[in-house]
């Protein structure tokens, strides 16, 4: 017994690990990597084997990258899909002048929620929290009838009395167009 466990070695445990090849730079890539089979080749291989699977190596395709993720606040999780929906359609009865012919909201000023701030301090009967402002306001901004109309440069803004409070620069329509 003691001599069968004496010869008894430990096995031994091989992993192979995957290669991965990056691609070539655009400037060392010159020529289109195809596989060479030639007589010479084919010669040389021992009878069985096929040279041409034995010679050419088939690189793997890189792993994509992976898009980054847009950070986003986070929504607070009373911000329901009704609760939303109400907070909008307060909006639509407390300011109609801000709602388009075609449906939607026009672009809004820069600075909009100051001005409701102010608006809610003069008019306290108004059935409108600060909340709810913001909830309608994320809402409406990230429609994507609104984002159309706020990837135009130089579109008028408005402010809550329905005029023109400045315009939409190029660098946020630019940013409206990527959200598209």
């Amino acid at each position: 017994m003691g001599k069968n466990q004496e010869e008894r070695k430990t096995p031994v445990i091989v992993v192979k690990k995957r290669r991965t090849f990056s691609p070539p730079s655009l400037s060392e890539k010159t020529d289109i990597i195809a596989p060479v089979f030639t007589e010479q080749t084919a010669e040389s291989a021992p009878a069985g084997i096929n040279s041409s699977a034995v010679e050419t190596h088939i690189p793997e395709a890189p792993a994509r990258k992976k898009k980054k993720k847009r950070h986003r606040f986070p929504r607070p999780s009373h911000w329901t899909r009704e609760y939303t929906h109400e907070c909008v359609e307060k909006i639509k009865a407390l300011f109609p002048h801000l709602r388009a012919e075609g449906g939607g909201f026009i672009p809004l000023k820069i600075g909009i929620s100051n001005d409701i701030s102010a608006f809610l301090a003069e008019h306290p009967e108004t059935e409108l929290t600060m909340d709810e402002w913001l909830c309608a306001v994320s809402c409406i901004t990230s429609r994507r009838v609104y984002l159309q109309r706020t990837a135009v440069a130089g579109v008028p803004r408005y402010g809550l009395d329905g005029h023109p409070k400045g315009q939409v620069s190029d660098s946020e329509a630019q940013s409206a167009g990527r959200r598209l």
